[in-house]
């Protein structure tokens, strides 16, 4: 858009001769030639739009007919954007539409043209600054508009008698001509489309930024950590020397010595960053999970371990506590189970997705059970002290708390331990459709995180049927390291539902006994056993 800047106006000098004040003439300077654009929401779709509504205004071959589908464009511009439509343009329609009455002969010409040009000034009065008839009439002079104007307004609103139709049906051809110079030509001439994938708001980027070099401070120094380099001398014969600067800047500023030290110092600028911006953006998940699936080395670190995991789990717990207490794990774990059915990801990558939602799967179980053993005892006696279990995101667990953890089935040294949202206690439960939307993208590394899911399927599955899908999990698991497909009899379009899996049990059962070794057992070949339903025996149906 182009933009005009006055000129500062002359000090008042007295004359060398005869000592009198001159006042200095004011000239408008022209529009600077570089003028920075703005993002602006128009009513029109694009350039093309405004020119062609352009063109039928005030181009060489406009006509009465291309007029009337300037003003139909118009109108659908107000209904977009109601009263955020430009001042201008709907004050150009107003002086095109009492024209067009002026041709057709209108018996009320005069009234029409009045409304008008009071329109006309409720643009103009949007421009100036003061409001009374002084800074009118400088206003209008610095626009390039005649004074006459402003007496022709006041006489159309406030005058008894209604001036000449000559006298207005010239001024409205003045009038539209100002518009055109004043509005529509540098509009025309400055405005160019905008490409909508470019198009990010600032706070996002700025929040992508300090999200992604946080998280890069935090995937350096878990290398450096799980590796036994704790102090910065240890770091800096481990990295490269720009990554290790990266590390020494940010432990020099939070005034830290070890990589323990620095990874808490993360996680605490993490959850300051997250509190200060999650009231104000709504993609704030989706950039943050984004940014946590981009750290190389914590994606890969699962597939070094040896007999150290525990020193892992230890390292990362915070991560995982923070994202508890955000409200953010479940997200996190969908994005992670979702990247290992990612045929397009790297097979490193899958795998550390893999391993990371599996102890997650893992905690999950840890928790369902917690919650149910708490609730037999709750029934048991009433008088039992209530339990928070987001404390678990803590260091300060109760006794009540240890003693579920201890009865969890787990071991608490390579069990990642983190509770509830503070703010939203729920049952971390999947639904079924959730689990049986996993089966269609099945690979080696889904299969863990599956066979996990089962006991937390939402309504349950009965116990047989979960020993029945695990070995389906499990018998697919081995037709993949053989990398022979099972031969199924269904269509690419067949649903994933708990009929159709137990029947290719079935179908995997008999395959796989008729190729078998049985030993001292025999085959049964006189029930078919594919066609009878989960835990109920064929002669009794």
């Amino acid at each position: 858009m182009a933009v005009a800047q006055k000129e500062k106006t002359e000090a008042k000098k007295k004359s060398p001769g005869k000592g009198k004040q001159q006042k200095a003439k004011v000239m408008p300077t022209p529009p600077p030639a570089n003028v920075k654009q703005r993002t602006v929401v128009t009513p029109w779709r694009d350039t093309l739009e405004f020119k062609t509504t352009y063109n039928w205004l005030f181009g060489k071959s406009n006509t009465a007919d291309t007029r009337r589908r300037a003003l139909s464009n118009i109108r659908i511009w107000g209904l977009r954007r109601g009263n955020l439509c430009p001042a201008a343009v709907l004050a150009t329609s107003v002086l095109v539409e009492a024209q067009l009455e002026d041709q057709e002969g209108s018996s009320k010409i005069q009234d029409t043209y009045a409304s008008a040009f009071t329109r006309f000034y409720n643009f103009m009065s949007s421009i100036i600054q003061g409001h009374n008839m002084t800074s009118m009439y400088e206003t209008a002079k610095e626009l390039g508009l005649q004074s006459f104007i402003v007496d022709l307004r006041h006489l159309c609103a406030h005058g008894q008698e209604l001036p000449p139709v000559e006298v207005l049906r010239s001024t409205s051809v003045h009038c539209l001509e100002w518009l055109r110079t004043y509005y529509w030509l540098p509009h025309k001439e400055s405005m160019s489309n905008l490409d909508a994938g470019k198009l990010h708001r600032k706070d996002k980027i700025k929040f992508e930024k300090a999200v992604t070099n946080l998280l890069e401070i935090y995937d350096l120094t878990l290398e450096c950590h799980f590796k036994g380099a704790e102090k910065l001398k240890a770091i800096s014969k481990l990295k490269s020397s720009g990554e290790f600067n990266k590390i020494r800047v940010y432990s020099s500023s939070k005034k830290v010595k070890t990589s323990t030290e620095i990874l808490s110092a993360v996680l605490g600028d993490l959850s300051a960053l997250v509190k200060r911006e999650s009231s104000s953006m709504k993609d704030l998940l989706d950039i943050y999970t984004n940014c946590l699936l981009k750290m190389e080395y914590f994606l890969g670190v699962g597939l070094q371990i040896d007999d150290n995991e525990d020193v892992l789990i230890a390292a990362t717990q915070g991560l995982f506590r923070l994202l508890a207490v955000q409200g953010y794990i479940e997200k996190v774990f969908v994005a992670l189970v979702q990247l290992t059915e990612n045929q397009n990801e790297s097979e490193q990558r899958r795998l550390g997705a893999s391993y990371w939602a599996t102890k997650m799967v893992e905690s999950f179980g840890m928790l369902f059970r917690m919650k149910r053993m708490y609730k037999g005892e709750l029934d048991l006696n009433n008088k039992l002290k209530p339990v928070d279990f987001a404390t678990l995101n803590t260091d300060k667990i109760s006794k009540t708390l240890r003693s579920l953890l201890v009865h969890s089935n787990v071991d608490p040294s390579v069990t990642l331990i983190f509770g509830d949202n503070p703010k939203k206690a729920r049952s971390l439960v999947f639904e079924r459709e959730f689990i049986m939307q996993r089966v269609a993208p099945f690979s080696n590394y889904s299969a863990p995180i599956l066979k996990g899911l089962l006991p937390l399927a939402d309504p349950p599955f009965t116990k047989t049927q979960i020993e029945d899908l695990t070995k389906l999990c499990d018998t697919r698991l081995q037709e993949f390291e053989m990398e022979e497909p099972m031969e199924e009899d269904s269509s690419p379009e067949e649903s994933y539902n708990l009929e159709y899996l137990e029947k290719l049990l079935g179908q995997t059962a008999q395959s796989s006994a008729q190729t078998s070794d049985l030993g001292a057992w025999k085959l049964d070949n006189h029930n078919d056993w594919s066609k009878c339903a989960l835990g109920v025996l064929p002669w009794a149906q």
